[in-house]
Formats: structure tokens, sequence, C-alpha cells
């Protein structure tokens, strides 16, 4: 496969975003939000804002095998246990606009990733190292009537920002947290989080600002294993994000097809090492826009079951290539609600990555190449109120990146049960 460039790669996003744009502004009807897998899988309680207390709980399981290619065939299991507890400060203290909510996770199993694809993004978004963890706990207080909302406590950051409806559907990790975060900065995103503040100001339904601080370095997944090394030294340096949210078309009565779209930036102070030799340097920052766009609504369906067709585009750049392993990303897909009449409320989703490695990372490693990219084939089956199955496959082009391993394939079936 030809490696694609970077004003290639640019391009070809911006045209998709462009392109599902005039789309809605096309539409001239009001349709209803198609579903999206991350309404179903939050781990946020339900009901908590008229009860004292709700708690959720998820457990995620999958079997996955390389196929060909990669390292070496073979399969493994993995799984991962998720509980929450929220609290309504208002209803048990009258605290009015405040909340609590803390959870845990525990991971377990073997990764598809190490033992036989090779590949640079890993395969599974479950895939981590095997022990319990305290994963959020944070404060939150609402103000003026929630255009103002303020979080303190341990957070995870990849709960807050980056987040997309439609690519929430798919596995491998290139579609979540943007590469040129996950692989260039130490942050709080699974299984990580860290002792920091989100500010969120609304100021209209369609708009929305996201503001987040973070102290310190969380450490890995290995380093850090149950989640609590919280460390507050100056070397340490903090981290900042910040995101703008645009949403169309999603006000009661209005009319198009409804889309979210966002830009955002952080920025890391501590000081990171050259990737080519022993030297280090201060600072580190990247950007990324992405796009969630309803491009289709079925007139036939019903707003209880809609059907239809989103689609979304992201975009992340990372442009010191002395300092970091990633230095642009770019992710698409297309997520169909409803596309086989006997599976209504299934999600059949269609989604491709790629990534780019620094130049700098590429020679320092001896590589000969210096991009991987992915294609994921998926579809969510809902099984009753509480059960999900999700057959997935993926190809991963030029696992690594770095030119040393064979396309691979890979077959899986994912499990989630959830209350």
């Amino acid at each position: 496969m030809k490696a694609l460039t970077l004003p290639m790669a640019c391009a070809f996003h911006v045209s998709l975003f462009l392109v599902m744009a005039a789309t809605a502004a096309a539409a001239d009807e009001t349709p209803a939000a198609l579903p999206s897998a991350r309404e179903l899988f939050t781990d946020q309680p339900k009901g908590l804002s008229e009860q004292i207390a709700a708690w959720k709980f998820i457990y995620v399981g999958e079997t996955f095998g390389n196929l060909s290619g990669g390292l070496r065939q073979g399969a493994i299991y993995e799984g991962t246990a998720k509980f929450g507890i929220g609290v309504n400060m208002d209803k048990l203290l009258g605290w009015e606009g405040a909340s609590f909510y803390t959870n845990v996770l525990l991971p377990h199993g073997d990764s598809l990733t190490q033992k036989y694809t090779g590949d640079f993004n890993v395969l599974s978004n479950i895939d981590t190292h095997d022990s319990l963890r305290l994963y959020k706990l944070w404060l939150q207080q609402d103000l003026d009537d929630g255009k103002w909302s303020l979080r303190v406590g341990q957070i995870a950051a990849d709960k807050e920002c980056f987040v997309s409806d439609s690519s929430s559907l798919y596995f491998n990790n290139a579609f979540g947290t943007f590469p040129v975060f996950s692989a260039n900065i130490p942050g709080p995103i699974f299984p990580l989080s860290a002792p920091g503040a989100r500010v969120r100001w609304s100021p209209a339904d369609d708009f929305s600002v996201l503001a987040m601080v973070f102290s310190g370095d969380v450490g890995s997944a290995t380093t850090n294993p149950h989640n609590t090394g919280w460390e507050f030294r100056p070397q340490n340096g903090s981290l900042g994000l910040l995101e703008f949210a645009y949403k169309s078309h999603q006000a009661d009565g209005d009319t198009g097809l409804p889309g979210t779209f966002k830009l955002g930036a952080f920025y890391d102070s501590k000081s990171f090492g050259d990737q080519s030799n022993d030297g280090s340097h201060h600072g580190d920052h990247g950007m990324y826009v992405m796009a969630d766009q309803s491009l289709y609504r079925d007139p036939l369906s019903g707003k209880d079951e809609p059907h239809g067709l989103n689609a979304f585009a992201r975009t992340g750049v990372a442009p010191q290539a002395d300092r970091n392993v990633v230095t642009f990303d770019g992710e698409a897909g297309l997520n169909y609600a409803g596309l086989f009449a006997a599976r209504g409320k299934d999600i059949t989703g269609l989604a491709f990555a790629f990534t780019r490695l620094g130049d700098a990372y590429v020679r320092a490693n001896d590589g000969s190449s210096r991009h991987e990219a992915i294609i994921e084939l998926t579809q969510l089956m809902l099984i009753g109120d509480h059960f999900t199955l999700q057959p997935d496959v993926q190809y991963i082009l030029n696992p690594g990146g770095l030119g040393f391993t064979r396309n691979a394939f890979a077959a899986g079936l994912r499990f989630t049960v959830y209350y």
C-alpha cells in the first residue's frame, strides 16, 4: 500500500469535513438522533438527578485471534470489569448542584498486540496491565442552571476530551484518544487518571468550552498499577487541555441533520527526551479537530428506533518531531444504524485510521517505514436490555509502523454486560 503523505491526509479529512457540513445544511426535516455506542456503554449511572445515589456495572470480555501476519498466529481472552457509584449531594445534604462519583476497574487477560500482532496503536481498547485500579474520584459543582460546571478530583482526560460518539464504536485505540496525544504525552487516559480540575462553560445549547488541568506525571499502567501514585513534584510539570465544541441542529424543533464539531489543543510543561539522542526539550504540544455528522436519516424509521448513516472524521497534529513518537494521525468512518431489517437496533461500522511516526523516532529505531494504517469493520448487536455482542475484524498495515512486521489480519468477538 502506498503511504499517504501529510498533505494528502489533511486534504482527505478537510474534504470529508466539508461534505458532512454541506449534507447537514441540506436537510429539511427534524430527525431523531441516531444511537451511539458511547451512550450505551458510558460508566455514568442513570437516574442520579432523581435519586440520592445510583450505580453502574459493566463487564466487557472478548476473544481475539491473529489469523495471518503480525508476529505469529494465536488467540487470547481478555476482559475488564467496571463498577461505579454516583451520589446526588443535593438530595443527600441539600448541597444544590453538587454530585460525587467514583469507580474502579479490574482488567485481566492477555494482550493480542503484545503476543501476536505487534501493532503500534494497540488493537483492543480494553488491553492494559492486570490490576485493580481506582479510576475516578471526583466532586462536581454545577452553577447558573448548568451553564458552568466545575469538577475536581481524580479525573480521566479521555472521558472529557477527544470524545466522538461515532468513533466510540470501534475497538482499536487509534479511534479513541488521538495517537498524537496517547503516544506522546504520559497523560491521564485509560487505564490511568490523575488529580486535576475540569471547567465546562456552556453559554448556549449549541456551544461549549472545556478546560482541564492536571498535575504531575501519571506514570504508566505498570509503574502506577492501582492508579494511586499521585505525584506533585515541580519537575513533573502540568498538563493543560482546551476544547471548543459546536453542535448543529440538536435543539428541540430544529431542522437539519445533527452534527458535532470540536477543536482542541493540549500542552504539557514537563521535559521530554529527544528521540535521537540523550538531550531533552521543555514542553510539548499538539492540536486536533474532529467532526461527527449524520448524513442520512431513513424517513420510514420511527423516533424510537431511528435508522440512518453517521460519519466521523478526525485529525491530530504534534509538530515537534524531535520529542514526539507520533506527529500526525487521521481517522474517518461510517456507521449505519439499522442496516439490516431484522436487526433494527444494531450499529454497523467501517473505519480507517492512519498514524504517522516522527522522523527522529524512525531513524533512532532503524525503521524502513514511518506509518501504521488500520481498517476496521464491526457490528454492535443489542441482545435484550443488558447484553451486547460485537464481532470485529481488523486489517493492520505495517504493524508497529517501522517496516519490521507483516500486515496482520485479526478477528474477534466482544460481549458486554451492563446494569
